[in-house]
């Protein structure tokens, strides 16, 4: 679980100073990375007392609804409180 939080937050940081480089005034939805066998969804937080945070989840392939689970992180994001 380090090596995953440390790897994805090197992802995370890259594509929001792709987004500031390009003067892309869109935030980050989600990040999805398709695997052989799985679905990894990085959602960064939103909130102002998030700010540096996002949540992770790693999925089967075979097994997972993708639009159910990124709704589900949208759900879960706005119910979090820090």
């Amino acid at each position: 679980l380090t090596v995953a939080a440390a790897g994805n937050t090197d992802v995370v940081r890259a594509k929001m100073r792709t987004l500031e480089l390009l003067n892309l005034p869109d935030g980050i939805e989600d990040i999805l990375i398709t695997l052989d066998s799985q679905y990894h969804l990085i959602r960064p937080v939103t909130s102002r007392e998030g700010r540096g945070l996002f949540i992770y989840l790693a999925l089967s392939r075979s097994r997972a609804n993708l639009g159910l689970a990124r709704h589900q992180l949208r759900r879960i994001e706005a119910d979090l409180s820090l």
